[in-house]
């Protein structure tokens, strides 16, 4: 279960693939995951079928975003609280601080 700062409690698919995050304190944060899903594996069908991408939701139980297939993302990785396991940050803007 994720921190009550980074518990996501709203996603929204937005163009390419970026999606606008709420957060719990009231942050949102839109992300990039385009460099995240060219790892392929799990994430070869959220990165080549739009409507895949698009059947995110939010796991209230975990505080996070999933997709069909139980594929899930940490939420400090999407509030950017720590580096995912590519090392690389995912781009992203701050659309309202907490």
């Amino acid at each position: 279960m994720s921190s009550s700062r980074t518990t996501v409690t709203h996603v929204e698919p937005l163009a390419g693939h970026w999606l606008r995050l709420a957060f719990a304190d009231g942050a949102v944060h839109e992300v990039d995951l385009e460099g995240l899903l060219q790892a392929g594996g799990v994430f070869a069908a959220i990165r080549d079928e739009r409507d895949v991408f698009e059947a995110v939701s939010v796991d209230r139980e975990f505080g996070t975003i999933v997709w069909p297939g139980s594929i899930d993302l940490d939420p400090d990785v999407l509030r950017g609280d720590q580096p995912p396991a590519s090392g690389r940050e995912l781009p992203r803007r701050v659309v309202q601080p907490a």
